[in-house]
């Protein structure tokens, strides 16, 4: 399984390459824009292919993800501590990208979402994490594209999964994605690989995408 993670700058036409990838068949695009808005992510929505919808995530905005019958949600660190205030209080608290009262842990329930993923830091944080999140990405993997001098530091086996999917993330490309199923991972999560040269994020996806469909157990 590959995703495509946005960009967290301004990208020129991102939008009609979002559109491109997933008309060439990226499983899913996780739509994460650190500091926007929920009218900004429904203005990029707005302009995505309607039939793609159920194969983008969006980061934190449970509301818009059900109003546009998204995929699924990732979910920040800090939206999964006031997950674990909801449950541990039984208070109602506004639900994330919502106008309305409800509490958060309706968001995590499999009737709402097919997905809900979070990212981790550590093999450790396989077993430690709540198992309604279904897909955890494991960064740094690799040395980062598009973090200089964020360096790679989870290279190897994993430890059971507990019936979950582990993508990679952090420096994943053409170069090493044959290396993931050997460690047992589910999958990856591009960044840096995709949007370094913008006009050859389809090219540079098919590429990992073959590569990633070619690699065996070893």
């Amino acid at each position: 399984m590959i995703w495509i993670i946005t960009s967290p700058e301004r990208i020129h036409e991102e939008v009609d390459i979002l559109a491109a990838l997933l008309t060439t068949g990226v499983e899913r695009v996780l739509l994460r824009k650190p500091g926007w808005s929920a009218g900004q992510y429904a203005a990029l929505l707005d302009k995505l292919p309607p039939e793609c919808y159920n194969r983008v995530l969006i980061r934190d905005h449970g509301a818009l993800a059900a109003r546009y019958s998204l995929a699924g949600v990732h979910w920040s660190r800090e939206w999964i501590q006031r997950f674990l205030s909801d449950a541990a209080t039984s208070n109602e608290k506004t639900a994330p990208g919502a106008g309305e009262t409800e509490p958060l842990t309706s968001y995590l329930s499999p009737e709402n979402f097919k997905e809900n993923s979070t990212g981790i830091h550590s093999p450790e944080g396989i077993t430690l994490t709540d198992k309604r999140f279904q897909t955890l990405l494991l960064s740094p993997v690799f040395n980062s594209i598009s973090k200089p001098g964020y360096h790679g530091r989870v290279q190897g086996m994993l430890p059971d999964k507990n019936n979950r999917r582990v993508l990679a993330l952090g420096g994943v490309d053409h170069s090493n994605i044959h290396l993931l199923k050997t460690w047992q991972f589910d999958g990856a999560a591009l960044l840096g690989a995709i949007w370094k040269i913008p006009a050859q994020a389809v090219e540079h996806y098919c590429r990992i995408q073959q590569l990633w469909n070619k690699s065996d157990l070893t």
